[in-house]
């Protein structure tokens, strides 16, 4: 794994054990390619960070700010590596919660964009989607992407989240949500 663009590029970043499922380098370039105008500055909530990959290539294409969570402590640990690796010490929040607990507690003044890339087995996608929907710090520029396998259905949504878009990427898909 390594950082596609930006300050980092090139960047190799440690990996997890064979069990917990990265995000590609192809996924993340999609990814960038699509809302490379608006991560300059932008503040980003990447809810399953796995190794941190999405946040850390965020930061290198110029975010201003970055939330990691995962409850996993290996891998919070990795994303400690990771950032360590690219010297970055400012800019960054690492929390280990569920991802609904952090929901609850969390208060940043805004998020521009929500990074999700839950477990294959997750089942709360509806759930989660309408749960940031309702949180204060959302606005209607805000923009949530979904990582799910690509045989996974699109998440029923309500008038509060709207999709908006879905990339197909290898074995996965990206689903864009923002606010109405």
């Amino acid at each position: 794994m390594r950082i596609i663009a930006g300050r980092f590029r090139g960047k190799k970043l440690a990996s997890f054990r064979a069990d917990i499922r990265p995000t590609t380098d192809r996924a993340r370039e999609t990814l960038f390619n699509i809302v490379r105008d608006r991560v300059p500055g932008s503040v980003w909530l990447d809810l399953f960070t796995g190794s941190g990959a999405v946040g850390i290539e965020a930061i290198s294409r110029g975010a201003r700010y970055v939330i990691f969570n995962d409850r996993n402590r290996e891998s919070t640990t990795l994303v400690r590596k990771n950032l360590a690796r690219c010297r970055v010490e400012e800019g960054v929040e690492i929390h280990q919660k569920d991802s609904f607990t952090l929901l609850r507690n969390l208060r940043p003044p805004t998020v521009d964009f929500i990074f999700l890339d839950p477990p294959y087995k997750f089942k709360r996608h509806a759930k989660l989607l309408e749960r940031l929907s309702a949180m204060p710090w959302m606005r209607p520029e805000s923009t949530i992407v979904l990582e799910v396998f690509k045989k996974t259905p699109r998440p029923e949504t309500t008038s509060r989240v709207t999709w908006t878009r879905t990339v197909r990427v290898g074995d996965n898909k990206l689903l864009f949500y923002s606010l109405p």
